[in-house]
């Protein structure tokens, strides 16, 4: 994970609004010793890193959490209020037919899982202080970007596009976090491998190296089962519909 924060570049997330007029009225809810110490927690955390730093403002955002599955609490920021007010960006995401026609007559995949990319990104200096969020101690704001406002992931495939720019529908393929290296012959894909992650570690992309799946015929891609020569449901996600009770009795 990004332990520090990066430079301010072209890449800097910038939020544009519909409507200016943020000002709304703020009511906090009781919270419990464990929440208010899960709070200082995650302040402390990201004050170190300079991900956030305090703030003053008449428009802010209240906090909540989210239960995991582990039964432990993540914290988060309710911009619901903030995003009714985003202008939307229209920019398009990977499309699965796009990706399988791509690779139809491949012989190798590799598939490359990003990890946590966003957090090196900043937001653009005009729209810090839309991110601010209160809590009892006090005012914040990000200075990073997170996947919390409705543009985010069309901004991040932007961002991940323009990276490998060079190898898009030649050999590569990305949707987010994700990258798909296909070839017809090992010899090129090992090279075409070489390129993506000499393009990643030159803009400091770290890949989680235990989810990475290296020189193989199929691979999981879009809650799809991508093979080089078909594709298929992932039958993990339609057991539901597999399983369906069919009645044979109507009387």
């Amino acid at each position: 994970m990004t332990d520090q924060l990066f430079s301010h570049c072209l890449y800097d997330h910038k939020i544009e609004l519909i409507d200016k007029r943020t000002s709304s009225q703020i009511h906090f809810y009781h919270m419990s010793d464990y929440k208010l110490q899960k709070i200082k927690n995650y302040l402390i955390k990201h004050l170190n890193k300079d991900f956030i730093s305090s703030s003053s403002a008449s428009y802010a955002s209240l906090i909540l959490f989210i239960e995991k599955k582990d039964d432990s609490l993540r914290f988060c920021v309710n911009y619901k209020k903030l995003n009714d007010l985003i202008k939307q960006d229209h920019y398009s995401l990977s499309l699965i037919n796009e990706t399988f026609a791509c690779i139809q007559e491949s012989k190798y995949l590799t598939w490359l899982n990003i990890i946590v990319t966003f957090n090196k990104l900043c937001m653009h200096s005009n729209s810090e202080d839309l991110t601010i969020f209160i809590i009892f101690f006090d005012f914040y704001k990000y200075h990073v970007m997170s996947f919390k406002w409705i543009n985010d992931s069309t901004f991040y495939q932007h961002y991940m596009n323009n990276v490998l720019f060079d190898y898009l529908h030649q050999f590569c393929q990305i949707y987010l976090d994700d990258i798909i290296i296909y070839s017809k012959t090992l010899k090129k894909h090992k090279w075409y491998i070489w390129l993506v992650l000499h393009k990643l570690q030159e803009t400091d992309l770290q890949m989680n190296i235990n989810k990475c799946k290296f020189h193989v015929q199929k691979i999981f891609f879009l809650k799809l089962l991508l093979f080089i020569e078909e594709l298929k449901m992932n039958l993990r996600k339609v057991q539901a519909v597999v399983k369906w009770f069919t009645f044979t009795n109507f009387t």
